[in-house]
């Protein structure tokens, strides 16, 4: 079919959806404007900078008339017109290609990725993106439209996803668009806690409580009072002190450790995270059922940065502005963003800011990061097998993970002793 069947309204504009082999298809435009979806209304269109193109761009290294795309009912076939930068896809210069959904295509700063828009599509589709999380993609928008929702109910929310995915800025954002907005944000990190203190530092202790209890503690539940508290690697929990949780999730009085008499209801909202398949933990027995049913009233899986590959580009340069002062003001080539959007960045967002910091130490001199800059920073990022792992790898590894011995040991695959042992090695 070819005929219009549908108009539709999305960020201002009116789309004029025309349907090849059963659904239309847009491209989902990122550019120093920012994020949005243009339907193409017919079966050839023109990107570029020209006021005439039929995918607008707004890049001052993008030409005006860019490249040309050609939908056929089994994919869209896109010619380069000439352009001075260049059109990439998979990290090769292109001529001509035949492209399928979910390919994305890197012109000057910007990309724009193909997608088959179904009949059925959700209205979730054009959600405001989440404030702080860079990337405006059809699932990042989704995902935005997800957290607005279970936000406003009040109950837990596990939040699943790779390492580096963001889960932590997605809690947050679940935090801030909530009633519980004003009150505090508490994030512990249950992977990190020595397994004889987490009761304590999950509930608080008295003094002398134990060897070491010099003085009377909180506790994370008390420290969020009114508020949410984000319990990052949940999987890590140990069995023992799940039931403890179990009982304030439910609402129960809880104790600080050494404590007498009448406890306290917490007054928290719960939001975990895991990277782990904790229905496999639950199944192993190492995670209890009726905590991860009372875990998981809502869950929002977050896709690894491979699957959306549109959003490297925001998330590269919100990451170059955020850099630490002393790697100065840096900015990417196209052939340099190829590259990136090529990878597949199995440590997501936080392998891809140590790339970046590494490419920006590389790119010194020019201040511009170019494709040999960002192949030597992804070289250093290859980890490779964990008998062979050296102290520079390992600090590399520690440095993705902000410190997190246990996480960078368990990506390097050796137990936390070894991965000390390596990093001074």
């Amino acid at each position: 079919m070819s005929n219009v069947e549908r108009d539709r309204a999305s960020a201002g504009t009116l789309e004029i959806a025309v349907f090849h082999g059963g659904h239309a298809w847009c491209a989902e435009v990122q550019d120093d404007a920012g994020t949005r979806r243009v339907t193409l209304a017919g079966s050839r269109g023109i990107v570029g900078t020209s006021k005439t193109a039929d995918v607008p761009v707004v890049d001052a290294t993008v030409s005006g008339k860019h490249l040309a795309l050609a939908v056929e009912r089994d994919g869209v076939v896109l010619s380069d017109l000439g352009s001075k930068n260049g059109t990439f896809v998979g990290g090769a210069r292109v001529k001509e290609a035949k492209a399928t959904a979910g390919t994305t295509i890197v012109i000057g700063r910007s990309t724009v990725t193909l997608r088959a828009m179904e009949r059925d599509a959700s209205s979730d589709d054009d959600a405001e993106p989440l404030a702080g999380v860079a990337g405006g993609s059809i699932v990042m928008r989704r995902i935005a439209a997800c957290v607005r929702r279970v936000a406003a109910h009040g109950v837990p929310v596990l939040v699943t996803g790779e390492t580096g995915t963001g889960k932590e800025l997605v809690a947050r954002a679940v935090h801030t668009e909530g009633a519980r907005a004003r009150g505090p944000f508490v994030a512990l990190n249950v992977a990190s806690l020595p397994r004889d203190l987490v009761e304590s530092e999950l509930f608080g202790h008295e003094r002398g409580a134990f060897t070491g209890a010099v003085s009377r503690r909180a506790g994370a539940f008390s420290e969020a009072d009114g508020g949410t508290l984000f319990l990052d690697e949940i999987g890590d929990l140990p069995l023992d002190a799940q039931p403890k949780l179990l009982r304030a999730l439910d609402g129960y009085d809880v104790r600080r450790v050494g404590a007498t008499g009448k406890g306290r209801a917490p007054d928290v909202r719960i939001v975990a995270a895991t990277n782990r398949a904790l229905v496999d933990r639950v199944s192993d027995q190492l995670f209890r059922a009726d905590l991860f049913h009372r875990l998981s009233v809502f869950t929002i899986s977050l896709p690894p940065l491979r699957q959306r590959r549109g959003d490297i580009g925001p998330i590269a340069r919100a990451i170059l502005v955020a850099a630490p002062n002393g790697l100065g003001r840096r900015e990417l080539t196209p052939r340099a963003l190829a590259r990136l959007v090529a990878h597949d960045w199995p440590g997501n967002v936080r392998e891809l800011r140590s790339v970046l910091y590494r490419a920006s130490d590389h790119a010194r001199t020019s201040g511009i990061i170019d494709l040999e800059h960002v192949e030597e920073a992804v070289h250093v990022a290859n980890v490779p097998p964990a008998n062979e792992i050296g102290r520079r790898q390992a600090q590399a590894l520690l440095d993705e993970h902000r410190g997190n011995i246990t996480a960078a040991a368990r990506a390097a695959g050796v137990p936390r002793s070894t991965f000390r042992k390596r990093l001074h090695s």
